[in-house]
């Protein structure tokens, strides 16, 4: 029913407006506005004609108003631009700012937010231009212009939203700026947990366990301060003490891990890191408390295997490689370090160094197949006729009747002239391959190779090339 009265009320305004009433058009439009108040058409309507009537702080609203509900649409933005031009320049550059940001333009963005601040001597004002101009400088990524806009701000009025941004850029640049900010912070905001949390992070990451535990704001934190100061008694109450649902989530079996781990009691320590990776398969948290285990037990193989896993996840290469290769030279009949190497040195684009680890591998797991496989392609691109044979003829040991490396075996021992091989694997490869186009045409060289032909036409080759070379 409203819909039907907006549309009469617009239409009403439209008749108006065809006869220059602009005045009782403009009436049915804020009749429309009123049924409606986020109706944009009806809004983008009342500010024209406003605009017309020169009611222009009137034009200012409705099209401040269709700017809250449609901030992406760039119409409201280029009208405001007009209206504003004359007589308010903060709002001028302002508006030119915001509308630079929708087009993607951030950093000619700034340059207006800086305009608008020169423009007005409202410290209200002045405080909205710095702290977007600040949100700008991090979105285009230049913290440290961020950070000095956010410190005026601070002259201006204590801002707990800037505190926590200013600490949020500090952490990434400089940890004990952030501590300084922080705890600025919370003399002035002494309840605000989200301040609290962040201290306790830092100080946590820092190594002062004392004050962590002080800013904790949640029992895993508090329970892991006091570990790292081994409170084990206190810790370990505690830990009984969370609820059902706390014991359920994976920081839980960290934790329990951290605490059999201080009490020396290796085998549950293993216990629950097995369970906290179970549900954390990408951290490289397990791995470290792993290592740090096997150390402590002197089993050099697993602590460095650990160490080069915890490298893995944490995308160090160099530093993963040392350790696996560590791992290796500790104990070289371990197949799984060895299909670690393989991996690795395969991501890493060494493949000379992965073949090498391939070959190990097949002398200790002889009817690996794949890894044969794998062999066999690499030394054909590197023309290593004599490795390829050797891997080939292993293939076929492991199953006579592997008719694709069959036919390899009689393509390779053809290649390198020794017939008797070639017409040997071309029978059997016959024998064993399914009715195929690959299979006719082996028997035809088959053929060939047992009439003679393919022996004579290459001895007649080789003498026509002599010619040549003797002139």
């Amino acid at each position: 029913m409203a819909n039907n009265t907006i549309a009469q009320a617009l239409i009403k305004a439209q008749q108006f407006e065809d006869e220059d009433k602009y005045e009782q058009a403009y009436e049915c439009y804020k009749y429309a506005h009123e049924i409606d108040k986020n109706d944009t058409d009806v809004l983008q309507r009342l500010a024209t004609c406003a605009q017309m009537l020169q009611q222009h702080e009137d034009a200012i609203n409705y099209w401040n108003l269709y700017m809250a509900i449609k901030p992406e649409d760039p119409l409201s933005y280029t009208q405001l631009l007009d209206l504003y031009f004359h007589d308010n320049k903060y709002d001028y550059y302002m508006t030119r700012a915001k509308l630079k940001t929708i087009e993607g333009r951030l950093a000619q963005a700034t340059d207006d937010y800086k305009k608008a601040i020169n423009n007005t001597s409202d410290d209200k004002d002045i405080i909205n231009a710095r702290y977007l101009l600040a949100q700008t400088y991090q979105i285009i990524e230049k913290p440290m212009q961020a950070i000095d806009e956010y410190l005026k701000i601070l002259d201006y009025e204590q801002n707990e939203t800037v505190y926590l941004s200013l600490a949020n850029l500090y952490i990434k640049e400089d940890k004990s700026a952030a501590l300084h900010i922080l705890n600025q912070a919370i003399s002035e905001y002494p309840e605000n947990n989200e301040i609290k949390n962040m201290l306790c992070q830092i100080y946590l990451s820092t190594g002062d366990y004392e004050k962590a535990e002080n800013y904790a704001t949640n029992n895993f934190d508090k329970i892991k301060s006091m570990l790292m100061q081994e409170k084990n008694d206190s810790a370990f109450e505690m830990l009984q003490q969370l609820s059902d649902k706390e014991k359920q989530d994976s920081k839980f079996a960290a934790l329990m891990a951290e605490y059999y781990y201080n009490k020396n009691d290796n085998e549950n320590t293993l216990k629950y890191i097995d369970i906290f990776e179970k549900s954390n398969q990408d951290s490289p948290l397990p791995s470290q408390m792993r290592a740090l285990v096997y150390e402590k037990l002197n089993k050099d193989f697993e602590a460095h295997f650990n160490w080069g896993k915890y490298y893995i996840k944490k995308k160090n290469m160099e530093l993963a490689l040392d350790e696996y290769l560590n791992a290796y030279n500790s104990n070289p009949q371990n197949t799984d370090i060895i299909k670690e190497l393989i991996n690795l040195y395969s991501a890493l684009e060494d493949q000379f160094a992965c073949a090498e680890f391939c070959e190990k591998l097949v002398q200790i797991e002889k009817d690996d197949t794949a890894t044969l496989k794998r062999l066999i392609k690499f030394y054909e691109e590197q023309g290593y006729e004599e490795k390829v044979m050797d891997y080939l003829y292993q293939l076929t040991e492991i199953n006579p009747k592997d008719y694709e490396t069959l036919l390899k075996l009689a393509k390779h021992a053809e290649k390198n002239k020794k017939i008797g091989d070639a017409i040997d694997y071309y029978e059997k490869y016959i024998k064993f391959a399914p009715n195929c186009d690959e299979k006719e045409e082996a028997k035809v060289k088959l053929n060939m190779l047992t009439t003679g032909e393919i022996g004579e036409e290459e001895g007649i080759l080789d003498k026509i090339l002599g010619l040549f070379s003797k002139r």
